[in-house]
């Protein structure tokens, strides 16, 4: 008996054994839960170690950033433009030495840009492109003043926006527009020659052309003058107005036209053959163009205008050799032809340029304040 009650008590006995080193059932389950979640050892240390690297890619962005932006302040600090030359435009309020801070942002601006198309966003380096130009139209309504390191300056940087990607015409197209605003803004800082007739109303005209407005017309003392004058030449065989009706002031030397004045081929237009050195076509309409050569437009036609100021109005510049020749308050076009232009001066003048290449070296050029150029 007692040996079968303690051969039936071992089993038990081993029986409570392995049940008590064995996990419940919902141990088990917690455990092959967890052995199911748990990822290897390895993945929490890479996760630090990303995001260590993300936080070091961009603080190095925003240093970058930070560095960019003062660098292009300081492009527009007082000690940068000391070294311009005597006679240049005062680059600061002369009251409190201060620079315009709309030069700075234009300047910002452009490193936008810059930074944008590094990153190959073109969209955005648009924006910054156009927010800039627009910058530029105000300082010119304004008749804000810029030193010439400002253009030079913006140009390069345009450049530079533009060098990686000179093959995109919508960028290119942008970067255009902004190289005519500021070849609008060179111009409408640019002084009136000494010696221009006082008769011409330049005060109106410049306004006029500032804000696109009509050209207005000639001063009471003017038509008086012109009319009263005795000196009125018959047109020149090479060239003559559309209807005949110039007007000469001899006293002035101005030459009141209110019609194109046709140019034949091989025509030179110049004080002897003209009747004066002003051509004053400021009756006109805004959009009306002052000389027309043949419709070819061509260096072959060796139509030449020379040694003149005009005033007002519009002019195509394509096709004409011009030497020695101020064009004051006029709406001057480009269309992309042959181009000769030696001693020209834009003042107070509007640009309607093609949105390409050729169209912004004419631009580069005139905001240079550069009055040589030659497009063949």
């Amino acid at each position: 008996m007692c040996n079968r009650r303690t051969s039936r008590r071992a089993p038990q006995h081993h029986m409570t054994y392995r049940f008590s080193d064995s996990p419940s059932r919902r141990v088990r389950r917690w455990e092959h839960r967890r052995s199911r979640s748990s990822a290897p050892w390895f993945v929490r240390p890479l996760i630090i170690l990303f995001a260590f690297a993300l936080l070091a890619v961009l603080t190095f962005r925003g240093v970058e950033y930070a560095w960019r932006t003062r660098h292009g302040s300081a492009r527009t600090n007082p000690a940068v433009y000391e070294s311009a030359p005597s006679g240049s435009l005062a680059a600061t309020n002369p009251a409190t030495g201060i620079i315009p801070g709309w030069q700075r942002d234009v300047i910002v601006a452009f490193d936008e840009a810059q930074r944008h198309a590094s990153e190959s966003d073109v969209t955005e380096t648009n924006v910054a492109i156009d927010r800039a130009a627009s910058i530029v139209i105000v300082a010119r309504l304004r008749s804000q003043p810029a030193p010439p390191d400002f253009f030079d300056d913006a140009l390069a940087k345009l450049d530079q926006i533009l060098a990686p990607y000179h093959t995109s015409s919508r960028l290119t197209a942008h970067v255009t527009d902004a190289r005519i605003q500021l070849a609008e803004l060179r111009s409408s800082i640019e002084p009136v020659p000494a010696g221009t007739p006082h008769s011409l109303d330049i005060d109106e005209l410049l306004v006029a052309t500032a804000t696109g407005a009509t050209a207005p017309s000639m001063s009471t003392e003017s038509k008086s003058s012109a009319s009263s004058s005795a000196n009125q030449p018959p047109p020149a065989a090479n060239s003559k107005s559309a209807n005949d009706s110039a007007r000469v002031n001899a006293a002035s030397g101005q030459v009141f036209i209110g019609a194109p004045r046709i140019l034949a081929i091989g025509a030179l237009l110049n004080p002897a053959s003209l009747g004066g050195n002003l051509l004053d076509a400021t009756s006109m309409p805004s959009g009306a163009e002052i000389l027309e050569p043949p419709m070819s437009r061509v260096f072959a036609d060796n139509v030449r205008v020379e040694n003149l100021i005009i005033a007002g109005a519009a002019q195509t510049l394509d096709g004409i050799h011009w030497k020695n020749v101020t064009f004051i308050g006029t709406h001057l076009r480009y269309e992309g032809g042959e181009l000769d232009l030696h001693d020209v001066r834009f003042i107070h003048c509007m640009f309607g340029f093609p949105s390409d290449d050729r169209g912004g070296r004419l631009a580069t050029a005139i905001a240079r304040g550069q009055t040589a150029v030659v497009i063949e």
